[in-house]
């Protein structure tokens, strides 16, 4: 008789386990919601030109791609979003248009980025400084962080 209730027990502490992780859902497993970018309505895409003068351009390789992709992976998250006292500031820092990146390529399998804050963009007074308020990081040819700085 002590062996069909010790039998009972383990199965209870058992599903209750089961359970758990299931609800847990997909977050167990790193999973985020894509936001695909907004387009625009074809009729107003189709009166828009193509552009004859630039005022910047940007060209980069696949391996640079790759290693910017994985410093943006870090550096932004999915689903991640900044926190803290100021609300101004927190605000600003969930914008990525406030963010300036710069990418170097030292060699095929060395990449420096550099993300920087540049807080005009978030009307604050010209001149302020936040610590913190940016990141460089050094990617290798197969896409690892060697260092964050």
């Amino acid at each position: 008789m002590n062996e069909p209730t010790r039998l009972r027990r383990h199965a209870s502490v058992l599903v209750g386990l089961a359970l758990c992780g299931l609800a847990q859902g997909c977050s167990y497993f790193g999973y985020y919601k894509y936001e695909r970018p907004e387009r625009i309505p074809k009729e107003v895409g189709e009166r828009i030109r193509d552009p004859l003068t630039f005022v910047a351009a940007a060209e980069m390789d696949g391996p640079t791609l790759a290693a910017l992709q994985v410093a943006l992976a870090d550096y932004f998250p999915p689903g991640a979003k900044a926190s803290g006292n100021d609300e101004y500031l927190v605000r600003c820092y969930n914008r990525r248009d406030t963010f300036d990146v710069r990418i170097e390529k030292v060699n095929d399998d060395l990449y420096v980025i550099h993300f920087s804050a540049d807080l005009d963009r978030c009307g604050m007074p010209p001149g302020s400084v936040v610590l913190g308020a940016g990141a460089t990081y050094l990617i290798d040819g197969q896409g690892r962080i060697l260092d964050i700085r």
